[in-house]
């Protein structure tokens, strides 16, 4: 992958830069066509040297969490009755620090600090907010969900490591998704449920994870990587290979709509990330990357015949975009810093 500015580098030493949005599909059913769209965007820009989370709406800025005292990121952003949640975690002098904002307006720090903390995941459901990140416990790092900013799950017992990167909740369960090393193997993509291991995806004889998790209702689907392959599961099982393993590639976002799973990610061409989106497995178009040097998708919605997906130019420098179909709607940074867009909430309007 591109370098990052200095600024982001330390920040990579425990976190990659994958997590899939909140996803804005619930139901799995026919839906009637919208009129319009509100798509809420949530990234980082670097206006002075320093990310600074921030959310987009509609292809304006709504919200800058921090000042750009430190670097922060915004991972992941719902919108649950007209409250716009979003979890992500700030560089402070001390550590890294989860966070979730409501309405642009902190409202829980997460982790006991103790150690570095993550929030890459929210959704709100039943009435509270559900966070999915990791937290430094014993020296390592365990995913964790969070309920309502209290502690309510760990996954993982030092010296083991894992990570949850995705979340979701359909009636009174709670699905997390992510990877786990223990030490003697490659890690491997796994999916917990409530407070137990669910699914083991991958064998562990190559490095495997989840990034991103649907629930349509009848069965639970996750996309992520394996090896060098792109791939999606359903119910613990390989549903789709999305690429070859000629190259490098990632499933990154999943959205589930009627009897079509749509998923986002990218492979490698050279030097460069080729954006993609596939249909049911299928390859279904790449995305534009305009003048720039490749693209990646973080995020992906779908209503009707309208497909968004939200992530990065790359060049010079990180441009965050929203595509609608395989063209640009919306570009979200001016060039001048660094910028990219993690997640992506679209809400459809029926005017």
């Amino acid at each position: 992958m591109k370098s990052l500015s200095h600024s982001i580098l330390p920040l990579l030493l425990a976190a990659t830069l994958l997590a899939p949005s909140c996803s804005s599909d619930d139901d799995g059913g026919t839906r009637p066509t919208p009129t319009g769209y509100d798509i809420y965007t949530a990234g980082y820009k670097t206006p002075g040297g320093k990310a600074v989370a921030t959310v987009w709406k509609n292809g304006t800025e709504l919200y800058t969490l921090t000042d750009g005292t430190n670097d922060a990121w915004a991972r992941s952003v719902c919108v649950a009755d007209g409250t716009v949640y979003v979890a992500g975690y700030e560089q402070q002098p001390d550590g890294v620090v989860a966070k979730l904002w409501e309405n642009g307006t902190l409202k829980y720090t997460l982790g006991n600090g103790g150690g570095n903390s993550y929030a890459y995941a929210v959704t709100a459901a039943r009435g509270s907010v559900y966070t999915a990140g990791s937290e430094e416990d014993g020296g390592a790092l365990t995913a964790k969900v969070w309920k309502d900013g209290t502690e309510l799950y760990a996954y993982s017992v030092s010296p083991a490591t894992s990570q949850a990167k995705a979340i979701a909740a359909t009636g009174s369960d709670l699905f997390a998704a992510g990877s786990l090393s223990s030490g003697t193997s490659e890690p491997t993509a796994q999916i917990w449920k409530n407070d137990k291991a669910h699914f083991t995806l991958s064998d562990g004889k190559s490095a495997a994870g989840a990034n991103a998790l649907c629930h349509d209702g009848r069965a639970l689907y996750a996309a992520g990587s394996g090896g060098s392959k792109a791939l999606v599961w359903r119910d613990g099982d390989l549903l789709y290979t999305l690429t070859d393993g000629s190259s490098y590639a990632e499933a990154t976002a999943l959205f589930r709509t009627g009897n079509s799973l749509y998923a986002a990610g990218y492979y490698m061409d050279g030097f460069e990330e080729e954006g993609v989106v596939w249909k049911n497995g299928q390859e279904l178009f790449d995305l534009s990357d305009g003048q720039a040097s490749g693209c990646q998708p973080y995020a992906i919605a779908v209503y009707g015949g309208d497909i968004f997906t939200a992530g990065t130019l790359f060049g010079t420098t990180r441009t965050a975009v929203v595509w609608h179909g395989e063209d640009i709607r919306y570009t979200l940074t001016d060039g001048s810093g660094h910028g990219e867009a993690y997640s992506m909430y679209v809400v459809p309007r029926y005017d």
